[in-house]
């Protein structure tokens, strides 16, 4: 049997373009802060 597993900070950060456009570049840092993404597992 097969299992797909997806990591969630990359399901965190798929929702990025929807929430940036329109924010200065100062925002877009908090933002990223708020989506609590660890780098490791998107590297994957």
């Amino acid at each position: 049997m097969r299992v797909k597993v997806r990591a969630p900070s990359f399901v965190n950060l798929s929702v990025f373009p929807e929430i940036a456009p329109g924010h200065m570049v100062s925002d877009v840092v908090a933002i990223l802060g708020s989506l609590d993404i660890v780098l490791g597992e998107i590297d994957r």
